[in-house]
């Protein structure tokens, strides 16, 4: 099953965010979709740490989720490609936060993640960002709060240094040429 790692709370913020789009006639899921879905259930982990419920009808008109007079057949709305992003983005942010489940918490940092849709913005007028968002669950975790942390939480290769890369080049020339010599004398 796909969403076996998802707890209970964070599959319905899913099938409400399905709901949202069907609502508002779109044909694919959005980030705004999936934001709209989180606001659903008052009870989940993000609604108790940011208050999204109580900023619906703000997130509806900054992202323009509406209700549309004629939806559409209720069948399968695909995820758009930044929607998926955004579920993997939940991933990484509950395993970098040492949770085997992902919640609400962990879609919420997904979206917040996303760069190529309007609902980081829409978050920030109501005060979340993704390192105060961050530092909020890990509180609420019992995970200490790091005094500076990387601004993507992708791969971190420290690049080398020009001069000690050249060195060691050079170095293991030296070494190449004095086995060669020492092989064929």
């Amino acid at each position: 099953m796909v969403f076996e790692r998802y707890r209970e709370d964070a599959r319905r913020a899913i099938f409400f965010s399905r709901w949202e789009a069907h609502r508002s006639n779109s044909t694919n899921i959005e980030p705004k979709h999936i934001l709209m879905g989180l606001t659903h259930d008052a009870d989940s982990k993000a609604n108790q740490l940011f208050g999204l419920s109580a900023c619906i009808e703000n997130f509806r008109n900054l992202l323009g989720v509406h209700a549309s007079a004629q939806s559409s057949t209720w069948g399968d709305i695909p995820l758009t490609t930044p929607s998926k992003r955004v579920l993997a983005y939940a991933v990484q942010e509950a395993d970098r936060l040492r949770s085997t489940p992902i919640g609400t918490e962990h879609l919420l940092l997904g979206l917040l993640r996303e760069k190529q849709s309007d609902v980081p913005e829409a978050l920030a007028k109501a005060g979340i960002d993704l390192r105060s968002a961050r530092n909020r669950i890990r509180a609420a975790q019992g995970l200490p709060i790091p005094e500076r942390e990387p601004d993507d939480w992708g791969t971190s290769l420290r690049p080398t240094r020009p001069f000690a890369a050249f060195a060691l080049l050079v170095i293991a020339l030296s070494l190449l040429y004095l086995i060669f010599r020492l092989v064929n004398s």
